[in-house]
């Protein structure tokens, strides 16, 4: 098969996939809660951190993405473990996932916790936070919504205050971060610095 094609494929095979993951587990949750929003975790890893949190706010819907099968295996283990059915996890790419979210639904609070810095500048523009995915996340959310950011690494997070500073619809909060419990890498990592981002 000609690569091109292959890639194609493949990209309309993810696509359909979360947009069967909508239709067929979180609209029905959200229409359980009569709710059209829910919270996003962008990297959830094995799902540490969004499972304690989705387990004292049984009211809202959750989701935990991530590109490894294998963590999202264990986040879904532990989701089971805990009885938690507010909480969905599904492999996906955060672009394609935030793409592929029908008309009329609304992520509250976006989280991002240690993505991967790409340190070296030729690989900078391999980082997901640039101008054109918070302009994305922007169309995803509502006026209420936050966003949460996480590094260890201090030029990424220095990357990332220039970038929401220079939106135009997002400005820095002093607002908290809604829940303390730490996360697996935070465990790992004692020095970091956090960005919480509002709608302007």
């Amino acid at each position: 098969m000609d690569y091109f094609v292959k890639k194609l494929s493949e990209q309309k095979e993810r696509e359909g996939r979360v947009r069967q993951f909508f239709d067929s587990e979180l609209i029905p949750a959200l229409n359980s809660k009569n709710t059209i929003t829910f919270d996003l975790e962008i990297g959830c890893g094995h799902g540490h951190w969004l499972n304690h949190y989705s387990k004292l706010n049984s009211s809202n819907v959750f989701v935990g993405i991530d590109l490894i099968s294998k963590r999202i295996r264990k986040a879904n283990s532990k989701k089971i473990k805990q009885n938690n059915e507010n909480l969905f996890f599904l492999k996906s790419e955060a672009s394609e996932f935030l793409q592929s979210i029908p008309e009329g639904l609304k992520i509250s609070n976006i989280f991002l916790f240690f993505p991967d810095p790409w340190p070296k500048k030729r690989h900078h523009k391999r980082r997901l936070i640039q101008s054109s995915f918070l302009d994305l996340l922007h169309s995803c959310t509502n006026d209420k919504s936050k966003f949460y950011f996480r590094t260890d690494h201090l030029e990424y997070f220095q990357w990332v205050t220039l970038k929401i500073e220079k939106n135009e619809f997002w400005k820095s909060s002093n607002s908290k971060f809604p829940f303390a419990h730490h996360s697996y890498f935070q465990q790992l990592l004692p020095n970091f610095s956090s960005i919480i981002a509002s709608r302007k």
